[in-house]
């Protein structure tokens, strides 16, 4: 009998860049308008240029004349979509208790849905009210086990309070160095906010309250304009609408420390911000009314030079997951378009701007989905058993980010045998190893990986399911036995 390798479950530890993952491939905006950048093709420009791969347009779930937000899994597969107050399932019907939340359509990031930590299923919807509202953030828990694998809002977790009274219309979410957490970043007026966000919920006591005088003050009815944190997790923007100013400030995802905040006026209201994939430029756009397009680098702007006008065009801009920067255009207060911009080298300073009229199905107006800064995930799969005295290879992605970055990894088969000690060499992520089961049972599997200063990172742990079992020669037999890859040697 010839022997079966089998591979088995990629872990993918800690966070990665936004621009990479699929839980952003899906955007619902406007009205009933959206975007699927998990079907491309070719698409014109006003300049008569072939612009390659461009995300397919679609029908969304919402109406909405700015606040929204979208959620994928980690393989592009759309999960849910809300205005901040109503969320609908991936067939576009409501969710079972997903109405009267309180957030808002009519601000400017009504919400933004974060994974919760140490769960699969699991997310948090946080939603924020428009122009002062006294609903204050709030958060909900949706759970994609409940009604059928659709979803359901936990009827028992529906607007739980995470800062009363009035609040400005922004939000943000960024992982947590841990590897498994996350922080919500919010700004009121002169002062930021930090919460953390944990497996038992989003406290309600900030991690981090930090004021700057350098920020011009206004009442929160005028609070408008997005907040953004880089996916680096190191870099912040805040608009102020009212007072255009771009805000920034430096953020530490290990601590949830904001710090450094400064504020530029440019002349112009400031409604949206964006980073370019590599985040050393900005983009600040202006909302509706000939829209515009601000330009500055990260090192420009905290140097103090003055940001400059690069275009007219998008009142709002997001970065796709094709590198890309993506646009819609409000041409004046209250009118919807369906004229779509992309930027095609935002790491180049944004100096190439497409414009495709009428590229969308259905209307937009000011708002495009607010994502998190990026995803910690890990990839639930299968758990095909194995049969005694067969190897089996087993397979983890290591995080090379921020300071999570082990020197070697430990692997407990959990049968009694020693533990394997394995070496991490840079720049390589993928790791595997080996390991033959003398007896049947439930193992499981611990990978802990070491720091230079010996510390643990986040540990692994996987399950195999070691059978007595007799394999027939019939290739479809086993694949249907086992569930799983295999590799014949």
């Amino acid at each position: 009998m010839k022997k079966i390798t089998y591979i088995f479950l990629i872990v993918f530890l800690g966070h990665l860049s936004v621009y990479g993952q699929k839980e952003t491939s899906w955007w619902h905006f406007g009205f009933k308008s959206g975007l699927n950048f998990n079907s491309l093709s070719n698409a014109t420009a006003s300049d008569a240029t072939v612009v390659p791969n461009m995300p397919q347009p679609i029908v969304g779930a919402l109406s909405t004349y700015e606040g929204c937000f979208t959620v994928s899994t980690y393989d592009g597969n759309f999960l849910f979509s809300s205005d901040g107050i109503t969320v609908y399932d991936k067939n576009y019907n409501v969710m079972p208790n997903g109405t009267a939340l309180l957030g808002d359509p009519s601000a400017t990031q009504s919400g933004i849905v974060i994974p919760r930590p140490g769960s699969s299923t699991q997310y948090y919807v946080v939603t924020v009210p428009a122009q002062g509202a006294p609903n204050g953030l709030r958060y909900s828990v949706v759970d994609m086990l409940l009604n059928g694998g659709l979803g359901d809002v936990v009827a028992a977790s529906k607007n739980t309070i995470i800062k009363s009274g009035a609040v400005f219309e922004n939000i943000a979410a960024v992982p947590n160095a841990n590897g498994e957490d996350y922080w919500l970043l919010h700004r009121l007026g002169q002062t930021f906010y930090v919460f953390a966000v944990t497996a038992t919920g989003i406290s309600s006591t900030p991690n981090q309250t930090i004021s700057s005088a350098s920020i011009t003050a206004v009442p929160a009815s005028a609070g408008l304009g997005e907040l953004i944190v880089s996916s680096d997790y190191t870099k912040i923007l805040s608009c102020s609408w009212t007072a255009n100013q771009i805000i920034s400030a430096q953020f530490n995802n290990a601590t949830g420390m904001v710090s450094g905040i400064q504020a530029q006026t440019i002349p112009v209201i400031t409604y949206a911000a964006c980073f370019s994939p590599d985040n050393n430029h900005i983009y600040v756009t202006s909302g509706y009314t000939s829209p515009q397009i601000y330009h500055n680098t990260w090192s420009g702007l905290r140097a103090g030079t003055a940001s400059t006008f690069l275009a007219y065009g998008p009142s709002n801009l997001k970065p796709g997951i094709d590198g890309r920067l993506y646009g819609i255009q409000s041409p004046g207060p209250g009118l919807r378009s369906k004229n779509l911009y992309v930027i095609m080298n935002p790491n180049a300073g944004g100096t190439v701007l497409k414009y495709f009229p009428n590229y969308l199905i259905n209307d937009a107006y000011l708002g495009l989905p607010s994502f998190p800064a990026g995803f910690i995930r890990i990839i639930p799969k299968s758990k095909p058993f194995a049969c005694v005295a067969h190897s089996r290879t087993y397979g983890v992605e290591i995080d090379l980010s921020g300071g999570n970055t082990p020197v070697k990894l430990e692997w407990n088969f959990g049968d009694g045998t020693s533990v394997v000690s394995q070496t991490v060499t840079l720049p390589q992520t993928e790791y595997v190893m080996k390991h033959t089961y003398s007896s049947s049972g439930l193992y499981t599997i611990v990978v802990t990986p070491y720091k230079a200063d010996g510390t643990k990172a986040k540990i692994i742990t996987m399950q195999a399911n070691i059978v007595n079992c007799t394999l027939r020669s019939n290739r479809m037999t086993r694949s249907d036995l086992l569930n799983s890859k295999q590799i014949m040697e």
